[in-house]
This record gives C-alpha cells, structure tokens and sequence, in this order.
C-alpha cells in the first residue's frame, strides 16, 4: 500500500480567519470547535462538513502545542484535510481583556434592560454581543495564563 492509500504521511491544516486577520494558519494534528449539532473533533482525513460554528472556543493542537481562541459565530468547513473557521471576532487568551470583556456584558445587559418586548431582532442581536463578551472572559480565565 502506498503511502497516499494508507493515509501515512498526510497532515490537516487549520486557518482561523477574521474579517482583518488571519489568527492561525498552520497544521494541526486536531481541531476541536462547537459547531450546529454540538462539538465537533476533526483530525486528517476527516469527511467534509459545513455548519455554523458556535460562540465559544476553537482548540487546536499540533505536536505538543495547544492553540486556543475565543471566537464569535460564524462559518466552518472541513474540506480535504482543511479547517476553516471564519468569524466576526476571535482572540487567543493572551489577548483578552477580562475587565474589557466584562464591560462589554455589562453594557449588553443595561441595553437589554432597555428594548421593547417587542423588538426581538434588536433582542437577538444584543444577547448575541453578551454572549460574545461572556465567552471572551470565560476563555481568558480558562486558558490564560494564571
């Protein structure tokens, strides 16, 4: 068996993208992320995927390394041993202003207190900054360095 048959020597690669910046761009041994239905373990040769990816925390790791990063919403895909993870917002731990981060909650959550019953889209879009402010501190706390 040839070493393109045995799947030997064939290696995933993972880009982590902004609108901005491109956050990571390399090779993973794993990519571990909270996709539509739930999380998601991809490794080389995995079949190929297309779903939302949730708020919360893509991990990668390579070697003996562990890349993490705090990231909004947004698109992922798996296609011939390629992650792609496209968001709005992601940071790496090391970049998270907690106090930021909880300033952020604090001033989604006085907003809401604000909105008309009524205006679910207005809701929508202010529990989603919430959310995203609540995810970037839990991140920080978790994988920060202490």
């Amino acid at each position: 068996m040839s070493e393109s048959q045995s799947g030997e020597g064939r290696q995933l690669f993972c880009r982590v993208i902004e609108p901005e910046r491109v956050l990571y761009d390399g090779e993973a041994d794993l990519v571990v992320a909270r996709i539509a239905d739930g999380d998601i373990g991809v490794m080389v040769d995995h079949a190929p995927v297309v779903s939302m990816v949730e708020i919360g925390a893509v991990r990668i790791m390579q070697d003996d390394q562990r890349y993490v990063f705090a990231t909004s919403d947004g698109f992922f895909k798996v296609s011939e041993n390629l992650v792609q993870i496209l968001v709005e917002e992601a940071a790496p731990p090391d970049e998270i202003d907690v106090s930021e981060a909880e300033s952020r909650v604090e001033e989604a959550e006085n907003e809401l207190s604000e909105i008309p019953e009524d205006d679910e889209r207005r809701q929508s879009e202010v529990e989603r900054r919430r959310a995203i402010g609540e995810n970037l501190a839990r991140v920080a706390r978790e994988y920060g360095e202490v």
